[in-house]
């Protein structure tokens, strides 16, 4: 199984953003499941395109 978890890139002028933070962190498998991490950028425009993208890429059964 393969998960892909998401997580946005710093806007507003921060260094970093949490929830993007916490994706990296993310370890690599979890119990046999495949992890694959994503950085979203914050620009609405790009945001689904940049996901689209990896989905195709990477086929995951889930994404978060």
């Amino acid at each position: 199984m393969r998960i892909l978890f998401t997580g946005f890139d710093p806007f507003g002028g921060e260094k970093i953003n949490p929830a993007g933070e916490a994706v990296k962190m993310m370890k690599n498998e979890i119990q046999g499941a495949e992890i694959l991490k994503l950085e979203v950028p914050t620009v609405f425009e790009k945001a689904g395109e940049v996901l689209k993208k990896a989905v195709e890429q990477y086929r995951p059964d889930a994404v978060v």
